[in-house]
């Protein structure tokens, strides 16, 4: 009966000690594509990027500030002094751009764009400058990246509203590795989104209903180098 239990065991004993060679051949015969490790870890960094992009304020990348002005010309004189400058310190990079396409929307009519008043324009460039800053400090080199935000278009019988703006950094870039995508809702109901335009054309748009909540779409695209 000991001898049979003996054998019992070494037989189980062997039987394990196949499993597992066979496990250990398998692994060896499949390993883990790299590039699929890469990618995962790329969509898992995007994701991250742009959840700083939503939680982190203008101040902890230094700040933000703008001229009210329009066509380049800044309203610094003495008169309005120094209530011509916008602080935008305490805002979150999301709130930054999202307040960015509600005052700087772009109106196409015939396929170019017209050349509006907007006193807040300068907001626009500053801005991309200031994101591509924060952005690099974030990505800290590990990818080149493009970052892409607009709005869903507005169709008018004469014209087509909707904003955009991109930020890069291409220069190295060889393969995209994942593509990443957040929403933020527009600081503006459908009401006010309408009366902004209105104010902006100089028109009445009589019976403008928009489809849903305006809203600003973000994408980040992250490339190997």
């Amino acid at each position: 009966m000991e001898e049979r239990g003996f054998g019992y065991i070494a037989d189980m004993l062997v039987f394990a000690l196949l499993i597992s060679t066979a496990i250990l051949l398998l692994a060896a015969a499949s390993p883990i594509d790299p590039r699929v490790e890469s990618t995962r870890y790329a969509s898992s960094f995007a994701q991250s990027t742009l959840r700083s992009i939503q939680n982190s304020t203008a101040d902890q990348f230094g700040g933000f500030d703008y001229t009210l002005g329009a066509f380049g010309l800044e309203l610094d004189i003495p008169v309005v002094g120094e209530s011509a400058k916008r602080e935008l310190h305490h805002k979150s990079l999301a709130q930054l751009l999202a307040e960015d396409a509600l005052l700087n929307l772009r109106v196409e009519a015939g396929g170019a764009e017209l050349t509006l008043l907007r006193p807040n324009q300068d907001m626009d460039e500053k801005l991309r400058e200031f994101l591509k800053s924060a952005l690099d400090r974030i990505i800290g080199g590990r990818f080149s990246y493009r970052l892409r935000a607009g709005t869903e278009p507005i169709n008018l019988e004469f014209a087509r509203v909707h904003f955009e703006t991109e930020i890069a950094d291409l220069a190295q870039a060889r393969t995209q590795l994942c593509s990443e995508t957040v929403m933020f809702s527009l600081p503006a109901s459908q009401e006010e989104l309408v009366h902004h335009i209105e104010e902006m054309l100089g028109i009445d748009l009589l019976g403008l209903e928009l489809e849903a909540d305006p809203i600003l779409e973000v994408n980040l695209e992250l490339w190997s180098r």
